[in-house]
Order: C-alpha cells, then sequence, then structure tokens
C-alpha cells in the first residue's frame, strides 16, 4: 500500500494506490542453522553418543580428565550388567533398555485429552481416592446435606467404598427399564442409585441430630480386646462396627448336610494312607506295563519287517555271488582244460597232503587271487573225479552257517505250530468229553423219569382195582 498526491483544483489530495514493494531491513533475518555458528549440540542422540564425538581428536581416554588405567574392562559383557548398572547415572539413558520398543506398554504416556477422559469418566483411579477412615456401614441412618434431595434420610442399603459411595433408601430413585423378553413385556421399576458419602452426614440414634462420627478403641468388657467403634462428637453415643457380611449363599437346609455330620472326622490317616499309596504304585505298575506293551507291539511289527528283509536280502547275496562264482569258474575251467588233463594226479595227490593248509590259508585270507585258486581246484576236482559241482569251503561254511540259522527258525516254527495244534486238539478231547459226560447226564435222568412215572402208573391201577373189590363185595 502506497500514497500518491494528486493537485485537483486548489486543493492536495492523497490517493492510497495498492501495489507491492520491497520494504527497507534493518535487521538481519534470523537463521537457526547458520554455517557462521556452531550448531546446537543433541545430547544423548543415539546410543548414548555426542554427534561430536567424531568430530573430537582422538585421545586416549583418561589423559584429559586425570584418569588413567592400563586395565581393559569390557562393561558390555554380561558378567558385568551389574557394575554397569550400578555405575551408570539414573538421568542417563540407555538405548536398549530403555527404548519404547522394549517398554512401550510401561513407559508411554497417555495423550492430554486421554488424560482427561479417564479422569472424568474413573476418578477412583487415583491412588487417594478412597476415604480413610471409613465410617459408612449399612443400616447407619444418614441425611442428605447438600446436592438434589437435600434434607432426606433413609437408612444405608449398601455401600461402594472403592467409589466413595452409598445406597441410601429411598434416596435419588431413578427409574430402571428391565427390556422385554419372549415371556415377559418391558418393566420399569424404580431403584436407589448410589450417591457420593460427601453429601451425607449421619443422624445420632440418641438424640435424632447431625453429628460427626470418629473411630475410637474401646476395651470389650466380655472378651477383654481393644475393638473399633464409632463415637459421636457431639453427644459420645458409641456406634458398632457391623462385622462383614458373608457372602456365602445358604442352600436349602432340608437338603444340607447336618453340622453332626459334617463335623465328624471320617479320614483316618493312617488306615488310608497305606491304602492310598497301594492303589498309587497300582495305577503307576499299570501305566508303566501299559507303556511297555504298547512299545513293544509297535516295535515287534518293525523288527519282524526288519528281520524278513535282512534275510531277503541275504539269500540275495548268496545267490547274486552264487552265480558269479559259477561263471568264474566256468570261465576259468575253459582256459586250464589241457592242463588239467595232464596233471590230473598230480594235482589230486598234492590236493590231498595239503588240503587242510590251504583252506586255513584261505579262510584266513580272502583275496581275488584266492578265490580264483579255489575255483581252479574244484573244478579240476570235478573234473577228476567226476562228481557233482561245488563250492569253496569258505564259501560253503558261511552258507551253512545261514542255512542252519534259517533251518533252526523253521524247526522253532514248526514247534510252536506243533505245540498249538496238540493244545488245541486237548481241548477239542476235553469238550469232547464233557459233551458226552452231559449227555450221559441227561440220559440218565430221563431214565429216572421214565420209572417214576410208571411207578405211578401201577400205584393208580393198584387203587383202581382195589376199589373194584370194594365195590363188587358191597354188591354181594
Amino acid at each position: 500500500m502506497g500514497c500518491v498526491r494528486v493537485r485537483t483544483g486548489c486543493r492536495i489530495r492523497c490517493v492510497r494506490a495498492s501495489f507491492t514493494y520491497t520494504q527497507a531491513q534493518m535487521y538481519a533475518r534470523y537463521r537457526t542453522r547458520s554455517r557462521f555458528y556452531k550448531r546446537p549440540e543433541k545430547m544423548l542422540k543415539a546410543y548414548n553418543v555426542s554427534p561430536n564425538l567424531l568430530r573430537l581428536p582422538k585421545v586416549k581416554p583418561g589423559l584429559l580428565k586425570g584418569i588413567y588405567t592400563d586395565e581393559k574392562i569390557d562393561l558390555r559383557d554380561r558378567e558385568r550388567l551389574e557394575l554397569v548398572e550400578s555405575i551408570r547415572h539414573p538421568k542417563e539413558r540407555d538405548f536398549y533398555q530403555d527404548h519404547t520398543y522394549h517398554n512401550q506398554w510401561i513407559a508411554r504416556d497417555l495423550e492430554s485429552h486421554q488424560k482427561i477422559q479417564i479422569a472424568g469418566r474413573y476418578p477412583y483411579f487415583s491412588p487417594d481416592y478412597e476415604i480413610k477412615p471409613w465410617i459408612w456401614y449399612p443400616g447407619d441412618t444418614v441425611e442428605v446435606v447438600s446436592g438434589e434431595g437435600a434434607g432426606q434420610r433413609g437408612a444405608i442399603i449398601a455401600v461402594v467404598k472403592y467409589k466413595n459411595e452409598i445406597l441410601v433408601q429411598n434416596v435419588n430413585v431413578q427409574d430402571v427399564v428391565i427390556p422385554a423378553s419372549e415371556t415377559r413385556p418391558e418393566q420399569v421399576v424404580q431403584r436407589e442409585h448410589p450417591i457420593s458419602v460427601l453429601r451425607v452426614r449421619h443422624v445420632d440414634p440418641s438424640t435424632n441430630q447431625l453429628c460427626h462420627l470418629e473411630i475410637v478403641k474401646v476395651r470389650n468388657k466380655e472378651t477383654g480386646e481393644l475393638e473399633e467403634r464409632r463415637i459421636s462428637l457431639e453427644s459420645g453415643a458409641l456406634l458398632p462396627i457391623p462385622a462383614p457380611e458373608e457372602t456365602v449363599e445358604a442352600g436349602d437346609p432340608l437338603k444340607d448336610t447336618a453340622i453332626q455330620d459334617a463335623d465328624e472326622e471320617t479320614y483316618d490317616r493312617e488306615k488310608e494312607m497305606p491304602l492310598l499309596v497301594v492303589r498309587r504304585l497300582q495305577a503307576m505298575e499299570n501305566y508303566f506295563v501299559d507303556s511297555l506293551q504298547k512299545s513293544h507291539e509297535y516295535h515287534k511289527a518293525l523288527q519282524m519287517r526288519n528281520a524278513q528283509d535282512m534275510q531277503t536280502f541275504q539269500k540275495d547275496v548268496l545267490v547274486r555271488a552264487t552265480e558269479k562264482l559259477a561263471a568264474a569258474a566256468a570261465v576259468a575251467g575253459h582256459g586250464a582244460m589241457a592242463e588239467a588233463g595232464s596233471q590230473a594226479a598230480s594235482v589230486a595227490t598234492e590236493s590231498s597232503q595239503a588240503g587242510d593248509a590251504e583252506e586255513d590259508a584261505v579262510k584266513g585270507t580272502i583275496t581275488v587271487e584266492t578265490v580264483v585258486a579255489e575255483v581252479l581246484k574244484s573244478e579240476q576236482r570235478f573234473r577228476s573225479d567226476a562228481a557233482a559241482p561245488g563250492v569253496p569251503g569258505w564259501w560253503q561254511n558261511m552258507i551253512d552257517a545261514y542255512v542252519s540259522v534259517l533251518e533252526e527258525e523253521e524247526a522253532t516254527i514248526e514247534a510252536e505250530a506243533a505245540a498249538q495244534a496238540q493244545a488245541a486238539e486237548a481241548d477239542r478231547r476235553a469238550e469232547q468229553l464233557m459233551a458226552d459226560a452231559t449227555a450221559e447226564a441227561g440220559q440218565s435222568m430221563e431214565e429216572d423219569g421214565t420209572m417214576e412215572g410208571g411207578d405211578e402208573d401201577l400205584d393208580e391201577q393198584d387203587g383202581d382195582l382195589d376199589e373194584d373189590a370194594s365195590r363188587s363185595d358191597r354188591s354181594k
């Protein structure tokens, strides 16, 4: 904005014109981060490290402050954690332990509006909210002295101690709507609502006037113990403090256990404890046996399958090895046919003399050369003696060991099967004998019944004859 003078006749008018111009600044603009000044340092920005720490000259620690030591102690070790905590200043922050990520639910503060809402909604959250000493108890007569309903009197019905509120009879009565259900319509009931204890004062039962109460200790004449009572400061009347109500609800006395039966001591430790110990040990033993049985049943099938697989594998190894030995013997036999015919007698004599020694040597060292030599010797024996083809001695010993094991298993299985068959035959014979004995007993009982029936018939016939004889005598 500016002012422009305009000559109009004899007068000079000041006309304001709207235009923008740059006004001269008297002082320089305040720059918060000027390059001419040292930047403000933020202490303990991260990891308890000053931002200018790396800009300082690197000097041996302790030389500038008058403390010097050659001992190197790493305070970051777990073992020295307590030492670090004891050395650290209370105002110093540890970036890891005190970070909000690790204790966010403890160190996080509420916003101001949240604090206002909670303070208004839950005032009894304050630690000093509860009034002490507490002098309001059910049954006391009080009068409202402030607020709505002032001057009304009534007896205390219930106490809400943590809220510093009480329910007074016929005071602060409000409508309570009971919503409708399937069986009844909506109902409106009038109920007393709680009021603050600061709005009421006690009524002295002796003077029927308002009074102030305090807690005093009075000695009971019957028990001789000190008890807390409430005393009226105006009249000196003592008001007792009622005992806390038991929250246990009493049931139907007709269905309840009699007091004598409930108080009777029916548990005899010396008599019951041995039985309990025996039962506990029996339960433990049964559990242990069941566990072993389940484990045995589970692993037995696996063992049987593994045994069958091992037998199959061993048989396959024997078959394949025998086939390879036979093929090697056949190939070597065709090449040594001529030499075998000319040296048959000499080889036979030499083999008969040194047979045992060579077998021991072959058993001791089994190599490719020994196997080929043994195969050649067996082929020569077959050609010379015209005997059935055989296998080397060491191989036969291995086969015999496996065969003996298989034969023993087969014999065991056959013996078990025979024992089972014999037991089944014995059971069948016993059942047959029992059935025969039962049949004979039934037949004998039937014969006895027929004999008794015959005797009765004879008795009846004798009676008829006697009657006929008497009738004939009368007619005569």
